[in-house]
């Protein structure tokens, strides 16, 4: 084995073509979103017809070619690789099948620019020009047909002998066809676009959140189709109907509880030994399985509501209304209990079961909902948050024994 690439060697040969892979990927999600609710059975491909293509009835009407470039420099001349590649894989595509170019449109998606008077910009999609100038196919044919008759660029000989195979009529024909979508967001920028898109589906605030659920739906779809024999489809009802169910679960009054079953790690779990809340449950003689379940109860509980507030998904107004409701639940028990108790001693064994009762409710009735969510890892895990903060606790004389417990913070 060799040594392998260096670091700036790699990332001019492997990082661009991944990315190209990638960009395709994510481009033909984002293709998608227009034809949502259309009405139309229509259907998206990567990698089987072209680099992304539409389908309707099992037949294609919209094929495309993606570049993509990381550098952003790339210039669509006419003699460019980008414009001749493509046009050899559509004029050959068009020679097997001359009815090509009457039934699909033919799009160049690249994050490129085509310079002003250029083949490229003459075959830019009608919505794409400013006043004063237009499309103009016939005229970008005798600037590519000069081209290919004169340029001696030898790596591009295949593709200029493809495109002057075709008669004169079938090079009117397909470029009539071709539209070329230039300075295209790079694929880091296209997260922004996507976001755009989903506006109208997510509420305020939350459509950062509408697109990690969407497309963390989509990369496995993809995984599935390139890697199926034949090449397979996805069908963009099936996106329509994921949308849907992510417009409910954005609902205002709706919340997705993503650390409901989120295991903290060993580590985590260990560190959370010195911290007040499990001091508590020390206290009132507490171990075992049920402080382990404490300790992840906490834990989801905090990741969630951490995530929540981070992504202005609820209202720190709501968490302290929340917090209120859990104390005055918990407050008439705790009462009951010290007064059961006016003179036991701390380490009074009475007087620890009937603590541990109080935290039994806690964990197996203490069930209050928060907006849409009554969940018991929330209120538990709550429950914990508000014992390390000494706001609650189970033992009479919690306050005494656990204040200068602090090594959380």
């Amino acid at each position: 084995m060799g040594g392998g690439l260096g670091r700036e060697e790699n990332r001019f040969g492997a990082a661009p073509s991944a990315a190209g892979y990638l960009y395709q990927a994510r481009l033909a999600l984002f293709l998608c979103i227009p034809h949502v609710n259309s009405g139309v059975e229509v259907e998206v491909s990567v990698e089987r017809l072209d680099d992304v293509s539409f389908e309707k009835d099992g037949s294609p009407f919209e094929l495309l070619q993606t570049k993509h470039h990381i550098d952003r420099v790339a210039s669509l001349s006419d003699a460019s690789p980008d414009i001749w590649k493509t046009l050899r894989v559509w004029a050959e595509a068009s020679a097997d099948d001359p009815s090509l170019p009457s039934r699909a449109k033919l799009v160049l998606v690249t994050t490129g620019e085509a310079p002003l008077g250029s083949a490229a910009a003459l075959l830019r999609p009608r919505q794409a020009y400013e006043a004063g100038t237009k499309r103009n196919p016939k005229l970008a044919k005798e600037i590519l047909t000069a081209v290919a008759e004169t340029s001696e660029n030898k790596s591009l000989r295949s593709a200029f002998t493809a495109f002057l195979a075709l008669s004169d009529a079938m090079r009117s024909s397909l470029l009539s066809a071709v539209e070329v979508v230039d300075r295209q967001p790079l694929l880091t920028d296209l997260g922004v676009e996507l976001e755009h898109a989903l506006r109208l589906v997510a509420p305020a605030g939350k459509v950062a959140l509408a697109r990690e659920m969407l497309e963390g739906w989509w990369w496995p779809r993809i995984c599935e189709v390139l890697m199926a024999n034949p090449s397979d489809t996805i069908p963009v009802g099936a996106l329509e109907a994921k949308l849907d169910d992510i417009r409910e679960l954005l609902k205002r009054d709706a919340l997705v509880a993503d650390f409901e079953h989120a295991e903290p790690s060993d580590t985590e779990i260990a560190e959370y030994d010195g911290f007040r809340f499990v001091k508590q449950l020390h206290v009132i003689g507490l171990g075992g399985n049920r402080l382990r379940f404490a300790k992840r109860d906490y834990y989801r509980a905090f990741v969630q509501r951490s995530k929540w507030t981070r992504e202005h998904v609820v209202l720190d107004e709501e968490l302290e209304k929340f917090e209120q409701r859990l104390v005055e639940e918990w407050e008439p028990r705790f009462v009951a209990m010290c007064d059961s108790h006016p003179g036991s001693e701390s380490n009074d064994s009475k007087l620890k079961q009937d603590a541990q009762e109080i935290y039994y409710w806690v964990e197996t009735e203490a069930r209050l909902p928060f907006r849409s969510i009554t969940a018991k890892f929330l209120n538990v895990g709550s429950y914990h948050i508000l014992a390390n903060d000494l706001r609650i606790g189970w033992h009479r004389d919690f306050l005494s024994l656990c204040r200068e417990e602090s090594s959380d913070g």
